[in-house]
């Protein structure tokens, strides 16, 4: 243990009333740093550089607070939290972290973190607050159960991605959710395309993994047969009912059930889901049989609820009993900061996935995506890189591969040219259609689908065979086609007979 730790044991009555902060990291820079700013504060402060030293020091329960760095000699912090834990220290630890990712974030609040800040640090005002709440609260606050299955990279969909403090925040949410089983109901918002599911998915295996996660589309299913979905029906509880059916409620079990556009459920239905909620119990259509619910309940709306409760489409006792726990997922072009990391994700998985060749994006195209609002938000990203990574000429993305689904700057109703390079694949293929009708003057156009083919497949296979460098086998790959038809189709086309121009 470090001399100042040493002392802080031997602490006289005269400090108390001080609060007593441990620094565990092996940068001397960051612990000078942090020292003076909490001593300014009239903090009494040890210091440690190594996770040896960090447990010995914590064992002694010495410590209101203590900010633990997760890299450092030895163990590292995430083994500090666990050990410490294990052995009943009740001193609240706060993660600090050069590396602020979902699975850190996470993975520290499972491990017993009271909360996580990241480095380098940019307002340290923000670090004796945070630190100063974990050392208030430890008395009264009870500790955070640990979570036995790991989340790793077993998402299924993905993961969250980003470092900004917005996307931070829902991580750290995720944790306190995944940390305490006894919370049973979550709301998560967001606009469209901002990763509803990826949170619901991310508290689900990280908590429950080895039960059924069930995803449940609530403007999906016809409006009439919402309950029997949900709740399960007897045999002749309606018309058509021939046999009795469990409803997604009951085939959850234990684990997660998944409401998607909560705000699209039917409001007759919302009582009955209310007291499913409040009871945690369900009754098939046409049974009085009651079922217990056992699954945890994650809703998720990319509508204003509290507008809907006004205009009375939604039940307001229904949006405060889902609500408890809200988790709100900001749109893309309010942390635009996150945009490097998430491209980068975006090409290592054309590049894993879909066989791209592409290795780099231009200095360029990354200013294109910075300029786009992102209307489609991550989806419409991801969607975005995934197509340049696999149409560049090249192994570089550069801004003229770079096509949104519209023009960041363009007003409604530009030019069809300046449209044409701007517009998604989809409204180019819309476009085409019109055109190819607009053509027929007013007679019945013939064979437009074969015209459309003949326009997009030829230069798509040799666009593809140029990327895949005339190896048929990885073209077919990135297509999506077999062999032996890719094949036939270079013949057809006669692109087989013709030496390619490979990039």
């Amino acid at each position: 243990m470090s001399d100042s730790a040493q002392n802080l044991g031997r602490d006289s009555a005269a400090q108390a009333g001080a609060i007593r902060a441990l620094i565990a990291d092996d940068d001397p820079a960051i612990r000078l740093v942090l020292r003076h700013r909490l001593e300014a504060e009239g903090w009494h402060v040890a210091e440690t550089a190594d996770s040896g030293a960090t447990l010995e020091a914590l064992r002694g329960g010495r410590f209101d607070v203590a900010l633990v760095d997760i890299i450092m000699p030895g163990a590292g912090g995430l083994e500090v939290l666990t050990a410490a834990r294990e052995e009943g220290c009740a001193t609240p630890i706060v993660v600090i972290t050069a590396a602020s990712t979902m699975n850190n974030a996470i993975e520290a609040l499972k491990r017993g973190a009271r909360d996580y800040l990241t480095k380098p640090f940019e307002n340290l005002d923000l670090v004796v607050t945070t630190a100063a709440r974990a050392a208030e609260t430890a008395a009264q606050a009870a500790e955070l159960e640990r979570v036995k299955n790991e989340l790793g990279r077993t998402l299924v969909g993905g993961e969250l991605i980003g470092r900004s403090p917005a996307i931070q925040e829902v991580y750290k949410l995720i944790g306190r959710v995944v940390s305490n089983d006894k919370i049973d109901v979550v709301l998560i918002s967001g606009e469209s395309g901002t990763g509803k599911e990826l949170v619901a998915r991310a508290i689900h295996f990280s908590s429950r993994p080895r039960q059924p996660f069930i995803p449940i589309n609530c403007s999906a299913i016809p409006h009439g047969l919402v309950e029997s979905e949900l709740f399960g029906h007897e045999r002749g509880a309606f018309t058509g009912a021939a046999e009795r059916r469990a409803g997604k409620f009951e085939v959850a079990g234990a684990g997660t059930l998944f409401l998607d556009e909560i705000g699209d459920l039917p409001l007759e239905l919302q009582p009955k889901l209310l007291r499913a909620l409040q009871q945690r119990e369900f009754t098939r259509v046409g049974s009085s049989e009651t079922q217990r619910l056992e699954a945890r309940i994650i809703a998720a709306t990319n509508q204003d609820l509290e507008a809907a409760v006004a205009a009375r489409r939604f039940r307001e006792d229904l949006y405060f009993r889902l609500r408890v726990i809200l988790i709100h997922l900001p749109p893309l072009r309010q942390r635009r900061e996150d945009l490097p990391e998430l491209t980068d994700y975006f090409v290592a998985k054309a590049v894993r996935d879909m066989g791209s060749l592409v290795t780099a994006v231009s200095p360029e195209a990354r200013a294109k995506l910075q300029a786009y609002d992102w209307p489609g938000n991550v989806r419409e990203l991801e969607n975005t890189v995934l197509r340049a990574a696999l149409l560049a000429p090249g192994n570089t993305i550069r801004a003229d591969d770079i096509i949104p689904a519209r023009s960041p700057s363009a007003p409604a109703g530009a030019g069809d040219a300046e449209s044409a390079a701007t517009d998604s694949f989809a409204t180019l293929i819309a476009r085409r259609v019109a055109q190819h009708l607009e053509k027929a003057n007013g007679e019945e156009p013939r064979g437009l689908y074969q015209k459309l083919v003949a326009e997009i497949e030829r230069p798509l296979i040799e666009q593809t065979m140029r990327r895949a460098e005339g190896n048929q086998v990885r073209a077919a790959r990135i297509l999506g086609l077999n062999r032996n038809t890719l094949r036939k189709k270079l013949v057809d086309l006669g692109i087989a007979t013709r030496k390619l121009p490979f990039d």
